[in-house]
């Protein structure tokens, strides 16, 4: 058995969380790495999942696990930073309110150009 100092990576247990929960993380983790099928370089699309794996199913576990965390760990900042793996770039931001980013070269009504959008957050 490899110890811990031996390891490239860290499990739950590791960290002081307890079995049943890190074997949901580490299930939900298999998932992602076994059933994520292909992310997109475009703004539209949605990432695409294995037939019959509900991404939005996941995603709802994920949001579970780190409402979990958050309880068991109220000083730590546990953030759930996996919705690009549902949504497109273009749904998340359009959640929060931003405008949608366009590709180079396309002219989109109530789009902000990529190029635009990265010059703004460059210089912020």
């Amino acid at each position: 058995m490899l110890r811990q100092s031996d390891r490239p990576y860290v499990l739950p247990g590791d960290i002081g969380i307890d079995d049943a929960l890190g074997d949901e993380i580490v299930a939900w983790t298999d998932c992602f790495q076994e059933c994520l099928a292909e992310e997109y370089e475009d703004f539209d699309r949605r990432p695409r999942w294995a037939p019959g794996i509900s991404a939005f199913d996941w995603y709802d576990e994920g949001r579970r696990i780190v409402a979990e965390l958050r309880a068991r760990f109220p000083d730590v900042q546990v953030l759930g930073q996996f919705g690009n793996y549902v949504f497109s770039v273009n749904e998340m931001r359009e959640n929060v309110g931003r405008l949608p980013i366009s590709m180079p070269g396309e002219v989109r009504s109530g789009y902000i150009g990529v190029r635009d959008f990265v010059a703004q957050n460059l210089y912020r």
